[in-house]
């Protein structure tokens, strides 16, 4: 069944969130070896933040509760991200979720990022997140 797979020839078209479920069907249908798919996996997620989920996977594959250390290296770097996208974040989500402060800009409509920096600490940094 294997041979007819059309998942090796379309796979590189395709992103890698789309390409993560063929893998689950591809593994839940055992049209490869096991170890295979969890291989594919962890290449697939290794340029990914999902780095937790990664470890996982290559603890499940070869049975062992080490990872490398450059996953756990990956891990870190992700966590410190986390970390600083939260915390740039903070001013919009506390404005976001103060209920007055929504309904009035909501009935006003005249708010502008001036207004915004000087009443909630609300500026430009916040709004445009990059993945650099």
């Amino acid at each position: 069944m294997a041979t007819y797979d059309l998942t090796p020839r379309i796979a590189p078209n395709l992103d890698r969130h789309l390409v993560f479920p063929l893998l689950e069907f591809l593994q839940e249908r055992q049209l490869y070896p096991e170890e295979q798919i969890f291989k594919s996996k962890i290449e697939l997620l290794s340029k990914t933040n999902m780095v937790d989920y990664a470890m996982d996977i290559h603890k499940s594959l070869y049975h062992t509760e080490d990872v490398p250390q450059d996953m756990i290296e990956r891990r870190a770097e992700v966590v410190a991200r986390l970390k600083a996208l939260e915390e740039g974040a903070a001013p919009l989500v506390a404005f976001l979720q103060n209920v007055n402060a929504v309904q009035e800009l909501r009935a006003d409509k005249q708010y502008n990022l001036q207004m915004l920096n000087d009443r909630f600490q609300v500026c430009n940094c916040n709004l445009c997140f990059s993945n650099g």
